[in-house]
């Protein structure tokens, strides 16, 4: 089962774009990976504003509502799909979005 829930996280997040880039969450890098629980029933994503590079540009543009956006529509892909719990949290800070 927890096979098969993975895959689903991993087909969910690769259809979720960011907003004015023709790229998904998971091609960007911008989901640094993601953790479901032992029911399947609940699964926290963890992202990573800032990438592999601090200094990159590309994640200095984004701005504060953009990635509410974005965790917006990484929470609603996931419910649609079946999870009763989605959490979104940055991995740097610990803090859920």
């Amino acid at each position: 089962m927890a096979f098969e829930k993975a895959k689903i996280v991993e087909r969910v997040l690769s259809t979720v774009e960011v907003p004015g880039f023709d790229v998904d969450v998971m091609s960007s890098g911008v989901v640094a990976g993601f953790r479901i629980s032992r029911d399947g029933d609940k699964v926290a994503v963890f992202v990573d504003f800032l990438g592999s590079d601090p200094k990159c540009g590309f994640c200095k543009f984004i701005n504060h509502t953009l990635w509410s956006r974005i965790a917006d529509l990484i929470k609603e892909r996931l419910r649609d799909a079946g999870f009763k719990e989605v959490y979104v949290v940055d991995v740097r800070s610990g803090s859920e979005l």
